[in-house]
């Protein structure tokens, strides 16, 4: 190996390469070769740039941005924790939940209601959604260990699953009955979807492979793949199961049964499965007829179904079931047995007592669905509104148990008409073209478009979710303008027929082209005007409840409607 010799000036004096960089080896210098005089290499700036000043601004720097980032987060993390608990406030006032429940155990059960009702904007109820959160509240709840102590299970007659809730307090059972009947509208909706366990996905009804199902249907899009049989299973249980269950829990009130009962039956009938649903429907009947076993007279006819007078004021448990069970009747082409029991309703109800004038409550925690403030001036107090969000709401009173007969206010108004409306259809629909009867029942129709709208100006409305009482006054209204335009629909239709046929027939007789037109403007020409000038009345009336059957409400605009024009 050659040695490399360190090269030598003219003078004789031997050069240090080793300490010039490269772009001084060209000439020589005649000053020392410092450190800090020679032209600084990538060695020498990374030397020099790790002097004991620096490292501290480094540090300095190091530990403020942590600071600074964690104040950030900090921040954040604070404002976002308050935004979540203002919105849980205000979904606890629109679907309150039982105090004695742990904050979880609320939140998922609010959050149930909130996905049934209140769904993303520009989007449908999720069902699938709607049936997790309840599934995970009533899961809390039969857990001893969180919710469920003191819940036992219910004796061995009862359905697999029945809990006995009889030693929790009003409100607990309560909430539990409201989660229960939320899981079975769920399984309503989701009846027949299956989860495949592999993927973990849920798919419809009528898209797995396998030997039940030889014709599948296409999946959905955004699904990759459909399922096989062998690996899956029913998402949710059958409804039959869940309203058996709520039918056999110790620990429900009459009301609570009768309320599932109607809704299990108005299920079957809906799938077509009448003699279970007209056993339901009479059972529900002869519950509410036992809650009141000291009246002066048999409250209901065994044979004909009617209520009985001289019984006093029915119950409202009583007017409801018959109701009902009228209507399942009707729709069932058992007019006769029907319209009697309808009739008999709607004298019931046209004899109960006028409910005191009451207030309307105009605070923001009754707008949410709270409890009606004691005073109307302090409701309208800024500082008392800031602080009523502040203030966790009361859970609200027990309802009535049903027991008492109602008073006339204007929902029981709009079951009226209702009423009405059943029974000017049954008239109608059974009339055999006779018109007196044809004009009778066009009469209750009108009757009920009437009133119907009437009381529809008068129920409050709520931000968020109509009461029942105003769904069911619109619906009423909907359906009784479509039955009137239906009805005179067809009798102008009828009446424009007779009018043409005793125009041919004028024109057939002598000197038909003197009196055919006198002849051809008889009694046809009178009923076709009649009805044409009733279809413009119609037709100008829904125009005037537009607004009232829409039901309007402006999208909720988040966060950045405060930057927005």
């Amino acid at each position: 190996m050659r040695l490399r010799l360190p090269r030598r000036a003219n003078d004789g004096r031997v050069l240090r390469t080793f300490t010039q960089s490269s772009s001084a080896r060209t000439e020589l210098r005649g000053r020392p070769q410092l450190p800090f005089l020679s032209v600084p290499t990538a060695r020498t700036r990374h030397l020099s740039y790790l002097t004991p000043e620096r490292k501290e601004k480094i540090k300095w720097d190091i530990l403020n941005g942590t600071r600074y980032t964690l104040n950030i987060w900090l921040f954040g993390a604070l404002l976002w924790g308050g935004w979540f608990f203002y919105g849980q406030e205000r979904v606890e006032r629109r679907y309150p939940t039982p105090r004695e429940w742990s904050f979880i155990t609320r939140m998922y059960h609010r959050e149930g209601f909130a996905s049934r009702y209140e769904p993303p904007q520009g989007q449908i109820t999720s069902w699938l959604r709607v049936g997790y959160w309840f599934e995970k509240a009533l899961n809390r709840l039969h857990d001893p260990n969180i919710d469920g102590k003191d819940v036992k299970d219910a004796p061995h007659d009862c359905p697999p699953g029945t809990k006995d809730v009889t030693a929790k307090s009003e409100n607990w059972r309560r909430g539990y009955f409201q989660a229960l009947m939320g899981l079975a509208k769920v399984c309503e909706y989701m009846e027949g979807w299956v989860l495949d366990k592999t993927r973990d996905t849920v798919f419809p009804p009528g898209t797995m492979i396998g030997p039940s199902n030889p014709f599948p249907k296409a999946i959905p899009a955004g699904l990759s793949g459909a399922p096989r049989e062998e690996d899956c299973e029913l998402r949710f249980e059958s409804p039959d199961a869940v309203y058996l269950r709520i039918l056999s829990t110790p620990g429900f009130s009459n009301s609570q049964k009768i309320e599932a009962s109607l809704a299990y039956a108005s299920w079957l009938d809906y799938k077509g499965i009448a003699g279970p649903a007209s056993i339901i429907f009479e059972d529900a009947v002869h519950l509410a007829v036992s809650e009141r076993p000291n009246l002066r007279a048999a409250a209901l006819n065994p044979k004909t179904w009617t209520l009985n007078e001289s019984a006093g004021a029915p119950s409202e448990n009583l007017l409801t079931t018959l109701t009902a069970y009228a209507t399942f009747r009707a729709r069932q082409g058992d007019t006769a047995l029907a319209l009697p029991i309808l009739v008999s309703l709607l004298k019931a109800r046209r004899s109960l007592p006028v409910a005191p004038p009451s207030k309307s409550p105009t605070s923001l925690t009754a707008a949410l669905g709270s409890a009606p403030p004691k005073d109307d001036s302090a409701a309208t107090n800024p500082l008392t509104t800031t602080m009523e969000l502040f203030t966790e709401a009361p859970y609200p009173a027990p309802p009535p148990d049903g027991t008492a007969p109602p008073t006339r206010t204007a929902g029981e108004r709009c079951q009226e008409a209702a009423l009405s409306l059943h029974i000017g259809e049954i008239m109608y629909a059974s009339s055999n073209n006779k018109p007196h009867a044809r004009e009778e029942g066009l009469g209750w129709t009108r009757e009920a478009v009437d009133v119907a709208e009437e009381q529809l100006h008068t129920l409050p409305q709520n931000p968020f979710r109509d009461p029942p009482e105003r769904v069911a006054c619109r619906e009423c209204l909907a359906t009784g303008l479509g039955n009137w335009a239906a009805m005179v629909g067809k009798l102008a239709r009828e009446a424009e027929e007779r009018k043409k046929k005793e125009g041919e027939t004028g024109r057939g007789k002598w000197f038909g082209g003197l009196w055919g037109g006198a002849v051809g403007a008889g009694k046809g020409a009178e009923e076709t005007d009649r009805w044409k000038a009733e279809q413009r009345v119609i037709e100008e009336r829904q125009k005037r409840v537009a607004e009232l059957l829409e039901d309007l409400k402006p999208p909720p605009r988040g966060v950045l409607s405060w930057i927005r024009a």
